[in-house]
């Protein structure tokens, strides 16, 4: 299959990644490809490197969460972290408040969006968001992919159509949930892992580029909806953190293995006592 990450050359055929056993970089030798996997004593550390140059880095996959009721809160959290995050989530909280200006205060620094309003309507409204949200150039944006495959198809092709460089991203399952959460809601003898791997094929299907998924279906999703299609992945936890409100959870390393492309970590650096430094220790 074509990859279709922004992070590889377009048309540009991949396989599947490697992951090396020791905390030290390891070539794996994989029919040339010049694939090397770089785990750190950190936890994080890690980028590909093909033969044709390109290259992902740490500091791409990470996406750092702006969980702020004012600009105030967000403009100094992103002043503070510097050059150590370079992609950043708005979610309703942020873009409510701020207005949509947190958007394009973030742009205007160079910085990259994952759009995080969670999109769930009927097509044409949906549709209507995420156009929206295309125009504003983000890097990703994401719907609910309990919206349907009709909804879905439509978001596909006409931001496809509008920009192309902006990764449609449907919700699976929120990390918040579990099994019994599972059972209760939806009546359905599916679990929780059944579930996401059905809206992750569904989401496949329609045309979107990835989901937003718990890490612990990253693997599962990867082996039926290709290696190209992108899992951004909530419930990151570094070993030395708390977990808060989310059940399934990981640590980064073992995320990566896991076949996680984007990391969401939010608590773990935004409310660390010095958040430039957590950034840097879970980048190390």
């Amino acid at each position: 299959a074509h990859c279709t990450s922004p992070n590889f050359k377009h048309k540009q055929k991949y396989k599947q990644w490697v992951y090396a056993p020791t905390p030290h970089q390891r070539y794996a030798g994989l029919n040339n490809s010049n694939i090397f996997i770089d785990f750190s004593r950190r936890q994080l550390g890690l980028s590909v490197q093909r033969s044709k140059g390109g290259k992902m880095k740490a500091i791409d996959r990470l996406i750092a969460v702006l969980d702020f009721s004012t600009m105030e809160e967000a403009k100094k959290m992103v002043e503070t972290l510097g050059d150590s995050v370079k992609l950043y989530k708005v979610g309703l909280e942020l873009f409510l408040n701020s207005k949509g200006e947190a958007v394009d205060y973030l742009k205007n620094l160079g910085k990259e969006v994952f759009l995080d309003l969670k999109f769930h309507d009927i097509p044409n409204t949906t549709t209507m968001a995420s156009l929206f949200a295309a125009r504003q150039n983000v890097k990703m944006f994401n719907v609910h992919a309990s919206g349907g495959k009709k909804m879905m198809e439509r978001v596909a092709k006409e931001v496809k159509a509008l920009n192309p460089n902006t990764l449609t991203i449907a919700v699976t399952i929120l990390t918040s949930f579990s099994e019994d959460d599972i059972a209760d809601l939806f009546k359905s003898e599916l679990s929780l892992k059944e579930l996401a791997m059905h809206w992750a094929k569904l989401t496949k299907e329609s045309g979107m580029n990835g989901v937003v998924c718990s890490p612990w279906e990253a693997k599962a999703i990867k082996e039926v909806c290709g290696n190209d299609f992108v899992t951004v992945t909530p419930g990151i936890r570094p070993a030395w953190s708390a977990a808060n409100d989310q059940t399934r959870i990981m640590t980064p390393a073992e995320a990566l293995q896991n076949g996680c492309d984007y990391l969401v970590i939010g608590r773990p650096i935004t409310g660390a006592e010095n958040p430039k430094e957590a950034a840097e220790r879970v980048l190390a």
